[in-house]
């Protein structure tokens, strides 16, 4: 019983990210503003994150942040276990996660990454995104350059590279207190020059990537302030 009600949850949610999703592709010249600095300051949309080398020219950038009443270092074990196969994404699981159910609590066994480490993006494990840098219990960076003719890894300084697509998702936390932390997401991405791309990556990649990221925030923050609570009583 509780399974099935799990997995009507994540229906009915999926349904409500498909929503989302559309209205904000469909709306995005009018809500890219808003979209792009999600809950972050003048300072923050600004300010420099590790993994913003890996995409040194972007034509998109989201910088999205929320704050959450958990110390630090309860945040990061729920961001370090991301990906399918592993924690989830906390995101809209019907549409990123094979309709499996996040995980609402920590995993020992997803608690290790290192750099070179793929994080699996889809259910099968056919397809990820590699760990380009990480500074535990602070930052974890997701980046790559995919040659979009070969559909295989490339370097973006390669000679030659005519077509191509770079991305970079950074999570980091800082500590504003003792009870509290805020939590960012970054995502940068640069692709060769054409009005079909340009279409495809800031007027579909880029909406549908905030919608995903803002209920990945929003998630992680409901799972890192329950803990909290549940050690506390």
């Amino acid at each position: 019983m509780k399974e099935s009600k799990l997995n009507r949850k994540v229906f009915v949610e999926g349904v409500g990210g498909v929503a989302a999703i559309a209205i904000t592709i469909l709306l995005s010249p009018i809500l890219r503003r808003w979209y792009s600095r999600w809950g972050a300051t003048d300072a923050e949309v600004k300010r420099s994150f590790p993994g913003d080398e890996a995409v040194r020219h972007p034509k998109s950038e989201l910088t999205c942040a929320i704050t959450i009443h958990a110390p630090a270092a309860q945040v990061w074990p729920w961001f370090v276990q991301l990906g399918c196969q592993r924690g989830g994404w906390y995101s809209y699981d019907l549409l990123d996660n094979g309709g499996i159910p996040s995980a609402d609590r920590i995993i020992p066994e997803y608690q290790h990454l290192e750099v070179g480490d793929m994080v699996p993006a889809v259910p099968n494990g056919s397809f990820g995104f590699p760990v380009a840098a990480i500074e535990w219990g602070k930052t974890l960076t997701l980046a790559g350059t995919l040659n979009t003719s070969t559909g295989k890894p490339a370097d973006p300084n390669e000679p030659g590279l005519a077509t191509y697509f770079s991305g970079d998702q950074t999570f980091s936390v800082d500590a504003l207190g003792e009870e509290v932390s805020r939590l960012f997401f970054r995502m940068r991405t640069d692709w060769n020059p054409g009005s079909l791309n340009t279409l495809i990556y800031r007027g579909i990649i880029e909406p549908v990537s905030f919608v995903m990221g803002q209920k990945t925030l929003l998630n992680i923050k409901k799972r890192a302030e329950a803990w909290v609570g549940q050690r506390t009583t």
